[in-house]
């Protein structure tokens, strides 16, 4: 006897939902993380910074790297275990992918929170130099990445 696999439209709507989480994230994890505005001896200047330019004595730099990295792996891991689960019919998965959506949700606040931390800590300056960093796209779009990809696995526990 064959397994019968249903497609319905909760499912797919799930699916499309996680697709999108994981494109922001990734999208997120590539982009600019910071904002710098500032002058440096008399010049001005705005410029934005990825994540992977900054430097590793950066305060704040080492944790926000940590953890975009764990919601860059986990938006992955939560979009594969979703279509395994579902679209191969193994329901012995479904709370593993909900406690992982949950862990997505997690990790991306966290990204968000210590990327603002980040930049507080290091905007100010002296004499001759004064920057004050911001968050850019980076953070924001992890947040929105993870939100969507882990509460839509989360919510999928019963789909």
């Amino acid at each position: 006897m064959s397994k019968k696999i249903a497609f319905d439209v909760k499912t797919l709507i799930l699916c499309a939902i996680i697709i999108v989480g994981l494109v922001l994230t990734i999208v997120g994890f590539v982009g600019n993380f910071l904002k710098a505005d500032g002058q440096i001896a008399g010049f001005g200047g705005a410029s934005t910074v990825k994540l992977s330019d900054l430097d590793k004595d950066f305060e704040g730099f080492t944790v926000t790297n940590i953890f975009a990295w764990v919601t860059f792996i986990l938006a992955i891991v939560v979009t594969v275990l979703f279509a395994v689960a579902k679209f191969l019919g193994i329901k012995d998965l479904n709370m593993i992918v909900a406690l992982v959506g949950c862990l997505t949700v997690v990790a991306a606040v966290l990204v968000f929170i210590f990327a603002i931390v980040m930049a507080s800590k290091n905007s100010g300056g002296s004499a001759l130099a004064s920057v004050k960093y911001t968050i850019s796209a980076g953070p924001i779009l992890m947040l929105i990445g993870g939100l969507f990809a882990g509460g839509a696995a989360a919510a999928s526990a019963k789909a």
